[in-house]
């Protein structure tokens, strides 16, 4: 696996562990909101810079190939 696949793991992480988190999956509001959507709409929103950063990688990848 290379470097730039890294990045965009974090927010799948989540995501996909959200139902087991127990700090997440309980009653109770995170700014007025249940706390999954929180969590979901946080991660979701969490994708664009991951994948920026992944996208520097891959062209950071690419130019030391090049060279």
């Amino acid at each position: 696996m290379r470097r730039y696949h890294w990045p965009p793991l974090l927010p799948v992480l989540a995501l996909v562990l959200m139902p087991f988190l127990p700090f997440v999956n309980t009653t109770g509001l995170w700014l007025g909101l249940p706390r999954m959507v929180v969590w979901g709409a946080f991660w979701c929103l969490m994708f664009t810079p991951a994948l920026l950063w992944s996208e520097r990688l891959l062209r950071a990848a690419g130019e030391e190939d090049d060279a």
